[in-house]
């Protein structure tokens, strides 16, 4: 009777800590940070970064870029990306569980599918503007969501369900800047962000423990399902300068703030077992992290320039995801490491239409090791491949297109392997998984730039 009320009181409890694995989350760059603002920029890897390129889609990632655009500009476009993910797991109950130590359930495997996937289709806009009001000063905004995530495990029953069914992070980041040109050689920019966050986050829960098999429980035999959501304004800011000390030859710095969301909804557990689920007011306090892009960019012939850029984010300011709820608060500790972004790209100007591009990244990622990765999470080291074209139909309009495959390095989950660590004395989850990912991502971007005189 007493490991029975263990059960229960542990299935209850597992609700909350299992959804906070969304700091864990993975998107299309390293982290969940979404560099997929520019398509003119994707086509050399984004090596351009904060050295600009002459569109209006240059502000996000620098606003002293700004002073490069006469007059009156505007970008807008989308990245589709499609993400290909296979992944073969297995899972078990921990024996270093209080709740399971001593039952039958040591050793024991976790029911379900053990090959599944997470095969996505996804979209991502962006858009821009710059308005010159004068030699010395110019105005610009920019709407997109830099950061975010998005997973979904295709078979509901998967032994992974415990840890991660669905989840889902959005940004929507409206950021207006002001740019000064002090002289033909330097210009510095500054902007303030407005971000709207909205989180929802799923995950299957155990309670088939906490019910005799002759009532029709047992492990894995009854599962309730645990969601969280919820959404919040916040606000950042960003700054940069360009250095130009010839008329081929430019550098360029940007800094952008952390944020710091506080997600306000709910948090719920459905089941058909009395006394097992809930439903109350929560707050999942996530933290955006701070990064710095650094950038340089030389014309090597009046046709051919050449770029590289330098972005590291810090990662590891993030030191706990804490939630919120009315019986209390429950932590997630962080361990991720500061990650830094290296990318080299080319242009070659084929004639006063074309514009042809290229350009290779390597995008390291902010987990440390196999045991710390979550389903939430596939996330690997990977290599950026691009290539791009501007096509200008006319003075005032251009387009761009670009295409982007990453090579991900195959991702593990080795939770198992450490069930219990002596030197902390922290003991993982009822459950623990290990997994093996095979992943890819393919990206095909449209973006549309009109310029006013």
């Amino acid at each position: 009777m007493v490991k029975r009320h263990l059960l229960l009181n542990a299935v209850t409890r597992s609700a909350i800590p299992g959804l906070l694995m969304l700091s864990s989350t993975a998107a299309h760059s390293a982290g969940f940070y979404l560099i997929e603002q520019s398509v003119s920029s994707m086509g050399t890897a984004y090596a351009n970064g904060s050295a600009g390129i002459d569109d209006a889609s240059t502000i996000f990632f620098n606003p002293a870029t700004m002073t490069r655009l006469d007059g009156q500009h505007a970008s807008g476009g989308i990245h589709v990306i499609y993400s290909q993910v296979d992944v073969e797991a297995s899972a078990r109950y921990n024996p270093d569980h209080p709740a399971i130590s001593g039952t039958p359930l040591e050793d024991f495997p976790v029911s379900g599918k053990d090959e599944t996937d997470t095969d996505l289709l996804a979209a991502v806009p962006h858009g821009g503007y710059s308005h010159q009001l004068n030699d010395r000063t110019w105005l610009g905004i920019t709407i997109n969501g830099p950061f975010g995530l998005k997973t979904k495990y295709d078979d509901n029953d998967w032994v992974g369900r415990y840890h991660a069914l669905r989840g889902e992070l959005r940004t929507y980041n409206i950021n207006p800047a002001i740019a000064f040109k002090f002289s033909d050689k330097a210009s510095v920019g500054f902007g303030i962000s407005a971000m709207y966050g909205d989180g929802d986050l799923t995950n299957d829960i155990d309670v088939g423990l906490a019910v005799p098999p002759q009532a029709g429980g047992g492990p894995g035999a009854l599962d309730g399902r645990a969601q969280l959501d919820g959404d919040d304004w916040a606000w950042g800011w960003n700054a940069g300068i360009l250095l130009e000390p010839n008329d081929k030859t430019r550098f360029g710095l940007h800094y952008r703030s952390k944020v710091d969301l506080e997600l306000e909804g709910d948090a719920k557990l459905g089941s058909s077992v009395p006394g097992v689920g809930f439903k109350e007011d929560a707050e999942l306090d996530i933290t955006i992290p701070d990064l710095v892009s650094l950038s340089a960019w030389h014309a090597v012939t009046d046709k051919l320039a050449l770029m590289a850029d330098v972005t590291w984010t810090n990662w590891s300011e993030i030191e706990e995801i804490r939630v919120k709820r009315e019986n209390g608060v429950r932590l997630s500790e962080w361990k991720w490491d500061d990650a830094v972004r290296i990318a080299v790209g080319g242009s070659y100007q084929l004639d006063n239409r074309w514009q042809f591009r290229g350009g290779v990244a390597w995008d390291e990622t902010p987990t440390p090791n196999d045991r710390l990765r979550t389903p939430y999470v596939p996330d690997e080291d990977r290599i950026w491949l691009t290539l791009g074209a501007n096509y200008r139909l006319s003075k005032n309009l251009s387009f761009d297109v670009g295409y982007a495959h990453l090579f991900v390095d195959d991702p593990e989950i080795k939770n198992g392997e450490d069930a219990h660590d002596p030197s902390t004395g922290v003991t993982q989850g009822i459950h623990l998984l290990d997994a093996e990912y095979d992943a890819s991502v393919d990206m095909l971007s449209l973006q549309v730039n009109w310029a006013f005189d």
